[in-house]
């Protein structure tokens, strides 16, 4: 099925591991796309990450089939990282609406709540993490670039829990 049928739906939590051991001839030649655009920079290694390949091969799947949906809860530095502009750069290329609820929880850096109460992970790491939907309709390349779908979560990681039990793409406030 797999071979001859397309796939349309791609689901996951993938790993976040910088240096990563998933060098293959095919990532690596396919990781090309979100790296062109920052070559000059110092260190684009962090576009190695796990995270980020599984993402580059769920964005090459649905391209190739025309039309789908991603969704993963990924680690969230793509988000904002400087080197991760060209990646962003060919997500809104690609898709036609993309959704991020940003979780936060990077205790790395000690992140807090705007009002600067304390700010919990959803998982016992350290990395900030957030929940994207990438969709791609049919017809994306006659609407033009796509449009990004923004929230914001922050808080005590029960709190986040029963925000995502209680809500969903059509409850959750986006600001676009």
């Amino acid at each position: 099925v797999k071979k001859e049928q397309p796939i349309l739906v791609i689901l996951g939590n993938p790993p976040y591991s910088v240096s990563s051991v998933n060098k293959s001839d095919f990532i690596e030649k396919e990781m090309e796309l979100y790296k062109e655009d920052v070559r000059e920079e110092k260190n684009i290694q962090p576009l190695s990450d796990d995270y980020i390949k599984f993402i580059r091969f769920a964005h090459w799947k649905i391209d190739r089939d025309g039309k789908g949906v991603i969704g993963m809860i990924t680690n969230n530095s793509y988000l904002s990282g400087l080197i991760h502009r060209g990646m962003r750069k060919r997500l809104l290329e690609s898709f036609s609406k993309i959704y991020i609820l940003n979780l936060h929880g990077n205790s790395r850096i000690g992140e807090k709540c705007p009002d600067g109460s304390k700010d919990e992970n959803v998982f016992d790491i350290q990395q900030g993490v957030s929940i994207a939907l990438f969709i791609k309709n049919e017809n994306h390349k006659q609407d033009g670039q796509g449009k990004v779908f923004y929230q914001d979560i922050y808080g005590l990681r029960e709190d986040k829990y029963h925000y995502l039990v209680a809500n969903d793409i059509h409850t959750t406030e986006w600001k676009e």
